[in-house]
């Protein structure tokens, strides 16, 4: 939890941290301490947020605007803003249509997995042919 509330405040995303501490600090997890996690990094980004608004030169406050203690610069244009209400549902979209493919490469990868379980057993000459074709494959696509 320690090390996700780091990495949130840091960063200014809770979310990262909790994916941080999940990925490189734990060999075990449940659902409740994800749920816990990231509650503790929401509330260290928030405090972290708080108290660097009203101590930046001309800042109030109150006005949650920092994103943490490193920042990458600012990437929107200033006559632009970020994004606009009429845009979310492309964003819903782009979502829906990552899931999907997502799901059918899933899907191809199991349906491959299990072919191959079938067909190339033990050692020989199939198992030499499969790597073949592999680096073939690679080979004429990059």
């Amino acid at each position: 939890g320690g090390a996700a509330a780091g990495v949130a405040a840091a960063f200014g995303a809770p979310v990262g941290g909790v994916l941080f501490s999940l990925e490189e600090g734990a060999s075990f997890w449940n659902q409740e301490l994800t749920w816990r996690t990231l509650f503790c990094s929401m509330i260290s980004t928030f405090t972290l947020n708080f108290f660097l608004s009203g101590s930046v030169p001309g800042g109030e406050w109150g006005v949650l605007s920092e994103p943490g203690l490193v920042s990458f610069g600012s990437f929107e244009d200033q006559a632009q803003p970020g994004y606009t209400v009429i845009q979310i549902p492309f964003f819903l979209l782009i979502g829906v249509i990552g899931g999907l493919l997502g799901a059918i490469f899933n899907y191809l990868n199991m349906y491959i997995t299990l072919f191959r379980r079938r067909f190339f057993r033990g050692i020989g000459w199939r198992v030499f042919m499969e790597v073949l074709f592999v680096t073939l494959v690679t080979a004429l696509v990059s």
